[in-house]
């Protein structure tokens, strides 16, 4: 139900609310915004309307006008900082988004593991796919006694650390860019973040913009859900792109847009 939800927003909405709503008289966007001019309409029902939705109940999930890919749950490990260390009081703890496999919805999932290179690279096989198993113990806790079989063989300088979901979300979007080349806005794809991401998290989607941006999409838009996906009654008027206040654009803008030299875009579709 929650994916028909989601996919009913993308497709209704999805990019016609694509300008930021106005702002007060006298503010200022700080070169936030870039005007991208475009050849299609805003309404034309070709458009792709691809996404990537951050849901807070712990999966991230791929989604357009044609469907869905499979969810890709997560779990987050956070870093433990030494209290001794200089920078203690200052540091920011990494966040890792690990991938977990679920045999359900319900199943608490197990960590998915992976074998790395000395660049911090997965490893991958012949035919692209991570070099990765589900954890043992409780929760997938540690790496799996095959998995280290398979790297003490063929991999004995690679290490073993939990799969990002991010990087499965690149690898994912990597295998559909192609297919969807023949789309006017092929090029746009939207960040979905639930109302319950605040700016306080936002520092920990950095790398999931960095993979967006690495697979080649130009013009990274944000946008989020402001009601509840479970029910029918909430899908119009639920989803707007930059339905956020000054202040909460800022902070995207900090936190995710200028890292990686990017800006906000907004669509100048062609004049009637």
């Amino acid at each position: 139900m929650k994916k028909i939800i989601l996919f009913a927003i993308i497709s209704i909405i999805a990019v016609s609310c694509s300008t930021p709503k106005e702002r007060a008289k006298g503010s200022s966007d700080n070169g936030m915004f870039e005007d991208v001019p475009v050849s299609f309409e805003t309404n034309d029902s070709s458009l792709l309307h691809l996404a990537v939705a951050v849901k807070a109940d712990n999966y991230i999930v791929i989604a357009a006008r044609r469907g869905f890919q499979p969810n890709t749950y997560y779990t987050t490990l956070t870093e433990l900082i030494d209290p001794s260390s200089a920078d203690f009081r200052k540091r920011k703890p990494d966040v890792q988004y690990a991938a977990i496999h679920k045999e359900s919805e319900e199943d608490p999932g197990k960590i998915i593991w992976a074998l790395s290179d000395s660049n911090k690279a997965y490893i991958t096989d012949s035919s692209g796919a991570f070099i990765a198993l589900p954890g043992e113990g409780r929760g997938g806790a540690k790496p799996s006694d095959s998995l280290k079989a398979i790297r003490d063989k063929d991999f004995p300088d690679a290490k073993i650390e939990p799969l990002s979901a991010f990087n499965v979300i690149a690898k994912d979007l990597a295998t559909v860019r192609p297919r969807v080349a023949e789309f006017p806005d092929k090029d746009w794809i939207v960040l979905i973040l639930e109302n319950g991401l605040n700016r306080e998290h936002l520092y920990e989607l950095l790398p999931l913009m960095q993979a967006i941006k690495s697979v080649g999409f130009k013009h990274i838009q944000v946008g989020r859900n402001l009601g509840n996906l479970d029910t029918a009654k909430s899908v119009i008027g639920t989803y707007r792109l930059y339905d956020f206040e000054e202040k909460e654009l800022q902070g995207f803008y900090e936190e995710l847009y200028r890292p990686l030299n990017l800006k906000m875009p907004k669509i100048q579709a062609p004049n009637p």
